[in-house]
């Protein structure tokens, strides 16, 4: 039994007089009518990349992407001698996203690298993304 597990990312520019244009980001994810979560987040500062951070901020409050760092078939090697992705920290359960202000592609590679369609959408006040996968059962279990 799969299930399809969607995550929409919507990050929106808001202008500020003292940091230039902050970013607020809004997380929706839903695995098809068992559970819908929705988190966000907002930066704001510079000298770094705040849409990364601000993505970052939202999705680690996520409860469906808790556990997906949690899945014990959640694939962190990059590929490169085994090592494990910059995007995650190690933790004693499992994994935790940690990726604010290295930037989306990033962490666009990391979702793709584990099985998702990754659509992107960008504008002049505005970027869109859009990660689905079909969930194993073993994954639907922990949920």
């Amino acid at each position: 039994m799969c299930v399809e597990l969607v995550f929409r990312i919507n990050v929106d520019w808001h202008r500020s007089r003292m940091w230039g244009s902050n970013p607020r980001a809004e997380v929706w994810a839903n695995l098809a009518g068992i559970r819908g979560d929705y988190t966000n987040g907002t930066v704001s500062g510079c000298g770094y990349d705040k849409e990364s951070a601000a993505v970052d901020l939202a999705l680690k409050d996520n409860p469906l992407m808790q556990t997906l760092m949690m899945w014990p078939k959640l694939n962190v090697n990059t590929g490169y001698s085994g090592q494990v992705t910059r995007v995650v920290n190690k933790l004693d359960y499992g994994y935790e996203l940690c990726f604010g202000g290295m930037g989306m592609s990033e962490f666009l590679d990391f979702m793709r690298g584990n099985g998702f369609a990754v659509e992107e959408m960008h504008g002049d006040m505005f970027d869109g993304y859009t990660f689905r996968r079909d969930m194993p059962e073993s994954f639907v279990k922990t949920v």
